[in-house]
This record gives structure tokens, C-alpha cells and sequence, in this order.
């Protein structure tokens, strides 16, 4: 019986010279690692209301980038504009109205293009306070050095005051004058330490949006030290708890009243590394993100001389959007930037509708029912869709203090896309758990930019795959489908000559 995997192995090309590259083993025809993704059901753009949803199908029909990446832009950023003002509440429970969106799609999807169309109001904002920062910046300046100055003085030896005089004196003073607020709203890769920091200092209200996650995601917040704890950390911003920080040399603070809102889009075999990590599932991180992974549109986009900035649409996104940004935030008494947001509620109707959704969620959460496999998220659904309720009442009315039945539907609808995405992304590969591993080495193996060998995934590859056993199994099957080739004769990697090493197809 022929062996997949060794037979692909022992194929040599005539005349090879043995080097297991161009001229050395062949790349057998690659075969998928997944069952083939069923199409997506239709992104339901028109439940994000007016204000949002016109400006995203028009965005849709100029650059032509999926209805679900314009979707999921234009509530993100939504969300970021307006969770500082208001937190839901539900029979005296108190939650953001934070949500965490993730978009897979390949490169040249026209992600990037659609994510500055919808944050174009909040770029500009965050423009207009760099400035008033860094004219009023100079002026501090100056007031701390003469603050600092009198207190020197009144605490001076030399001028012969008691203790109680010095005492008066510094009170006198008053106490020392607070900088300018770093006027930060979105971040693209932070770390958790710097986001905190961040908090500390600037902005209460915040989003982390990259139109390429993978930086966040590859990057030193959630690398395999730093991982658990910016997931955490994440899963706590959109709980709305506090944050306690307790370092040595940084000391000790308590946040209140901060708000963190999360936009990823990323390319498949990124969001692989992502589906794929145990730990983040475990954790609860995955089921505070909402996912859509739309069909591609490239191949059938001609282009259109249309200025998408100045269509009528835009426009009137644009101007709404920048009043509510231009609202004063609501701030704890004495503070400059510890949010106290207001409570917004259900009307009657409203809750009726949204506790009726609830409860049937909550029943295909059985081990014999339909949401089982994606039990995190579907236990949340509900929340997940008054969160996106309460976000599209804002945007109607900045000081509503009640959401419609109208918008805990439209919330309905959003959340029941992405549990079917959640569906479709998870049933692709439910079949072999090992598949969702090879995909996530493969990914982590392509980063790598050189060859691989078995010692490099013990030390520094993915979580799951780093003991001996895992790792042979995975690499046999990735050689078997065809994205590993062996080397023949090893190769000289990272300084030393390894006898076992891979070449991966990209």
C-alpha cells in the first residue's frame, strides 16, 4: 500500500543534485488542510440603521470591498465612538457597550481602504486634539517648572521654617498641576502594558484597530510569554472591569471608568493561529470576538471614478459622526479622564424580544443541539446583541437613555451572522482536530521566512504543537498534504548544521 507522505518524500527529480531544493525532492500537488468553507449567509448591512448602513453600502459599491468587511468597519468604529458615553443595564447588571470585531479576509480584499473611509471622522478628531495638545503642552510646561520651584523653596532648610509653617506653605501651593490628556483613540499593536499606560495618562475611551491583526497578533503583546495576559486583559476591557496595575518601579494604580474597543482584520492563515490557540479559547478571549470571514469580490471589480469622500452618504456620516465625537465626554467629578457613563435600558418591548432570544440561544447551547460546538460565544450571544442595540441607539440620539425594540432586532440580526459564521468556520475543520493544529504551525511556519526544524517548534512554535510527539505527528501530516518538503541531507539553519529541516510552500 503506497504511503502519501513517505513515497512523496522519496521523490527525486532527475539530475538532482540533492540539495532537497528546486532540483532536489518535487512539491507533491498541495492538498487542502480544510473541507472546502460553504458560502457565507449575506451580511444584513441594512440593520445597522441609516447612519451607518448607507454610508457602508455606498463604500460597498465604490471601492468594492465585501458588504461584511464594510459592515463590521462601520459598527467598529461606531462602538469607538460612542462606549464612553452610556453602559448597558439589564435588571441592575451593568455592562460597555464595548464589542470586539475580527475580519478574515486575503490581502488585496481592499481592507485597509475600507477601514480609513469609516475611521475618517476619527482620525480627524484625534487630529483636532493633537493640536490643542501640543499648543497647550509648551504651557505646562512652564507651570510645573515654576510649581516645582516654589515647592523647593518652601521647603528650603535655609529659610528657617517650622514644620508646621512648611506644612501651610505647601498647602498654599496646592498640589501639582496635571498635564494635558495624550489625546490617543485608536492604537494598531499595543502592548498590554502600554495600553494601560496609555489609559493612565490619556484618552478614557479607546479602540485597538489594525487593518493588518497579524501585526497585532505576531507582535510583542501576544507573543507565547505575553499572550495570556493582553488576552486577559482584553477580555477584562470588555467586561468593564477595573484595572489594577501592581509593578515595581511603576507602582501601584487602580483605573476606573476606561473603555476599550477592538477592530482585527486579518488573512486566513492568521486568523488560523488565532482559532486554533487552546489557551485564547479557554480563556474566553474567542468568545468576545465577533468573526466574519466574507467571499471574495477581486475578480469582478471595475473600477469607478467616484470621490467616495464626497458623495452624499459620506458626508452625512461624517458630520454625524464628528458631533458625537465633539461631545464632552462624561467625566467622574474631580477627574480628567475617569469615565462616569450614564445607564441605558430596554424598553418593555424591547426586553420581551431580547429575553426571548436569549433563552432560545441559551437552548441550543446542549450537547445535542446546533450552537454546542461554539458554546462560548452562543452563551453571550445575547449580550453581544444588546451591546450592538445600545451602539445603533447612541448613533440615532447621543443622549438616548432607552433602546428600542427596533435596534435590539437589528442587534438580533448582526449576532446571528456571526454565530453562523462562527458555524461555518468552526465546522470546516470539526472533523480532525489535528488539521486546525497543521493549519496553525503552517501559518507560524511561514512567518519564520527560513526552514524549519523539529528542535525550532519545540522551542518557539505554537503552544500546542511544542512537544515532541504533537510536532511529528503535525509536520507528517503538512509533508503528507503537500506544505512541507524534506530537505535532503538537512541544512544549515540559524548557524548550525540540522540534520532533520523542512522547506514550506507558501
Amino acid at each position: 500500500m503506497s504511503n502519501p507522505v513517505t513515497d512523496n518524500a522519496k521523490t527525486v527529480l532527475p539530475n538532482g543534485n540533492g540539495n532537497g531544493h528546486e532540483e532536489g525532492l518535487i512539491w507533491p500537488e498541495p492538498q487542502p488542510l480544510r473541507r472546502e468553507l460553504p458560502p457565507p449567509d449575506p451580511y444584513h448591512i441594512e440593520a445597522l440603521g441609516s447612519t451607518l448602513a448607507h454610508p457602508a453600502i455606498k463604500t460597498h459599491e465604490v471601492i468594492q470591498s465585501p458588504e461584511a468587511i464594510c459592515g463590521q468597519s462601520f459598527l467598529a468604529t461606531a462602538t469607538l465612538a460612542v462606549q464612553g458615553f452610556a453602559d448597558l443595564e439589564i435588571d441592575g447588571r451593568v455592562s460597555p457597550l464595548s464589542n470586539n470585531f475580527i475580519t478574515i479576509a486575503e490581502s488585496g480584499e481592499r481592507k485597509t481602504a475600507t477601514d480609513t473611509v469609516a475611521l475618517a471622522p476619527v482620525s480627524k478628531r484625534q487630529k483636532d486634539l493633537y493640536i490643542d495638545y501640543s499648543n497647550y503642552i509648551d504651557d505646562y510646561e512652564a507651570e510645573i517648572s515654576a510649581w516645582k520651584k516654589a515647592k523647593e523653596e518652601a521647603l528650603s532648610k535655609g529659610n528657617n521654617k517650622t514644620r508646621e509653617e512648611k506644612k501651610k506653605a505647601l498647602m498654599e501651593l496646592g498640589p501639582e498641576p496635571k498635564g494635558p490628556i495624550n489625546p490617543v483613540l485608536t492604537v494598531e499593536e499595543p502592548t498590554y502594558e502600554g495600553l494601560v499606560k496609555s489609559l493612565a495618562v490619556g484618552w478614557p475611551s479607546i479602540g485597538i484597530f489594525s487593518d493588518e491583526g497579524g501585526r497585532f497578533l505576531g507582535g510583542h503583546g501576544m507573543n507565547q510569554e505575553n499572550q495570556l495576559k493582553t488576552a486577559a486583559g482584553i477580555s477584562k476591557f470588555w467586561d468593564g472591569s477595573p484595572i489594577t496595575r501592581i509593578r515595581v518601579g511603576d507602582g501601584s494604580f487602580v483605573l476606573y471608568g476606561r473603555r476599550v474597543s477592538l477592530h482585527l482584520m486579518v488573512q486566513p492563515a492568521v486568523s488560523n493561529l488565532l482559532f486554533g490557540n487552546s489557551l485564547l479559547a479557554s480563556q474566553g478571549f474567542l468568545s468576545r470576538l465577533l468573526p466574519a470571514r466574507p467571499e471574495s469580490t477581486i475578480g469582478g471589480r471595475e473600477y469607478k471614478g467616484i470621490s467616495i469622500n464626497e458623495t452624499l452618504e459620506l458626508k452625512k456620516y461624517f458630520g454625524t459622526m464628528m458631533q458625537i465625537l465633539e461631545t464632552q465626554l462624561p467625566l467622574a467629578e474631580g477627574t480628567q479622564n475617569e469615565l462616569e457613563p450614564r445607564k441605558i435600558s430596554m424598553s418593555a418591548k424591547a426586553k420581551n424580544t431580547w429575553v426571548s432570544f436569549n433563552n432560545y440561544t441559551e437552548r441550543l447551547c446542549r450537547e445535542d443541539r446546533e450552537l454546542f460546538s461554539i458554546r462560548g460565544l452562543a452563551t453571550k450571544a445575547a449580550e453581544h446583541a444588546a451591546r450592538i442595540a445600545g451602539v445603533l441607539s447612541l448613533v440615532e440620539n447621543i443622549n438616548a437613555i432607552e433602546i428600542s425594540d427596533s435596534n435590539i432586532q437589528s442587534g438580533i440580526t448582526i449576532v446571528q451572522f456571526h454565530l453562523d459564521e462562527a458555524l461555518r468556520l468552526f465546522n470546516s475543520s470539526a472533523d480532525n482536530p489535528d488539521l486546525i493544529l497543521a493549519e496553525t504551525l503552517l501559518a507560524w511556519a511561514r512567518v519564520q521566512g527560513k526552514p524549519i526544524y523539529p528542535g525550532l517548534i519545540y522551542q518557539f512554535g505554537p503552544n500546542a504543537i511544542r512537544d515532541k510527539a504533537t510536532a511529528e505527528r503535525i509536520i507528517s501530516l503538512l509533508v503528507g498534504h503537500g506544505w512541507f518538503r524534506p530537505i535532503v541531507g538537512g541544512a544549515e539553519v540559524d548557524g548550525k548544521k540540522r540534520r532533520v529541516a523542512y522547506e514550506v510552500r507558501e
